[in-house]
């Protein structure tokens, strides 16, 4: 089983669900002997907004990460989280596996399976795995 997915995508939102996901993503990847690419989307209106705090979120991550002696590509990608995720990033960075929490920051998609988490389910073109 080693190797079958070369390229995981995890994305984060903040939220506790995709803090789970991400770390659950690191242990696959060390399991798969596969790259990880952690990306945090943000709608374009957000650009300069809070990107200290964003940029120290993603280095606690990709810290984690490296003490599990994983090595990760990390982005702030800015744009529709849904497309961004779904479409342009698996292919840009060749994904063949995305792992993701079920439900994100916001209110609403918590009463949902997350409109975000839905869109990927039904449009990527590559597995997805959903944590909970």
């Amino acid at each position: 089983m080693d190797d079958i997915y070369q390229n995981i995508l995890l994305p984060v939102d903040g939220s506790q669900e995709s803090i789970n996901a991400f770390k659950q993503g690191i242990q696959q990847a060390k399991l798969w002997g596969s790259q990880v690419f952690l990306v945090h989307v943000l709608p374009k209106d957000d650009k300069g907004l809070y990107i200290e705090e964003q940029n120290s979120f993603l280095t606690a991550l990709e810290n984690y990460a490296n003490k599990q002696g994983i090595h990760l590509h990390k982005e702030i990608v800015y744009g529709e989280p849904r497309t961004q995720i779904a479409d342009k990033l698996i292919e840009r960075w060749d994904i063949d596996l995305i792992i993701m929490g079920a439900t994100g920051k916001s209110g609403l998609a918590k009463m949902l399976v997350g409109s975000v988490t839905s869109y990927i389910l039904r449009h990527a073109k590559c597995d997805v795995i959903i944590s909970r």
